[in-house]
């Protein structure tokens, strides 16, 4: 039973950083750096010089139609880098599917949870295919998204479940009123998430597409989504900190101060979006911005499921 929750904990920790590596590779525009997939530039090590590709490459590597830019070796490791991590997480939940059949015979439910997971991954992968074969389509990079916030819940409900199995003298104290605070917090950070991603799509058309908008005046051209994200941003941040006083309150210490570190973490997600509302949209405030957002709905599912007491009935 350890061994398959280290392994848990360790899907956790790498669908956290694969989702950083893909917010880095959103903030730099890497999302070609690859235009093939699972290969790179048909290698399965990607090339490091322009030398090491054919004269005609960008008519040979066109997507959907379309001339890529420019190769850069940067943007192609970044973006290689990233498919790399994913496989990692793929191979951590794959260990975790096989080890899960070793305790069925205490909760024999956990396999064919483990194999859901297993199924989001590779759904998941496939879904990382379709957003290089579309030319980063913004409707398929928000699924891609969602799937990957999805997948990072259900690792996290099965680390408690687990931890349950491992202490079932476990007592419930359930808090219905700080679950219900906790639900309406989760389901604020989802929608700020979904609006984040749509602003993002705005300014990958208005600066990399149609190239109407520069860095320095991209803002002023977004329309009223981006307004609703600002001021949906302000609200999300007065009820996190109503929560976290409620906590100190209501709750244990542990919970306290994981209710004071999820109010500072959105704290910080709201200080880079200021940063790129008014600092000419830079690319190093972008993969923070977007990375915090997700570990905000993380810590704020695990806390939750931590007030509800036990998962085992």
């Amino acid at each position: 039973m350890k061994s398959f929750k280290r392994f848990v904990a360790l899907s956790i920790l790498l669908t956290y950083l694969v989702i950083l590596a893909g917010a880095i590779v959103r903030g730099t525009g890497s999302g070609l750096g690859c235009p093939d997939w699972p290969r790179c530039f048909g290698q399965w090590v990607p090339p490091t010089d322009i030398s090491e590709l054919p004269a005609n490459y960008k008519e040979i590597y066109k997507i959907a139609g379309k001339t890529i830019a420019d190769f850069d070796p940067f943007k192609t490791w970044t973006e290689y880098i990233n498919r790399l991590a994913g496989v990692l997480l793929g191979f951590a939940i794959m260990i975790t599917f096989f080890k899960s059949f070793k305790i069925r015979r205490i909760e024999p439910s956990i396999p064919w949870f483990c194999g859901g997971l297993l199924l989001l991954v590779i759904i998941q992968g496939g879904v990382g295919a379709i957003v290089v074969s579309t030319h980063l389509k913004p409707f398929i990079i928000t699924i891609h998204m969602v799937l990957a916030v999805l997948l990072l819940f259900g690792l996290i409900y099965l680390e408690k479940y687990t931890s349950d199995l491992m202490n079932k003298s476990l007592v419930p104290q359930v808090d219905k009123k700080v679950n219900k605070l906790l639900a309406a917090a989760i389901s604020m950070g989802f929608i700020q998430m979904i609006l984040g991603t749509q602003v993002r799509q705005q300014v990958d058309h208005l600066m990399r597409d149609t190239q109407e908008a520069t860095a320095q005046t991209v803002i002023s051209m977004l329309d009223w989504v981006f307004y609703v994200h600002r001021s949906f941003s302000i609200l999300l941040l007065v009820f996190l900190g109503y929560i976290a006083y409620y906590l100190t309150k209501n709750t244990d210490r542990v919970s306290q101060l994981l209710g004071f570190f999820i109010f500072l973490v959105a704290m910080t997600s709201a200080t880079s979006g200021v940063i790129l509302n008014y600092w000419d949209f830079p690319a190093q405030a972008q993969p923070p911005h977007l990375f915090l957002g997700v570990l905000l709905l993380g810590l704020l599912y695990k806390l939750k499921l931590r007030l509800r007491g036990s998962l085992i009935s």
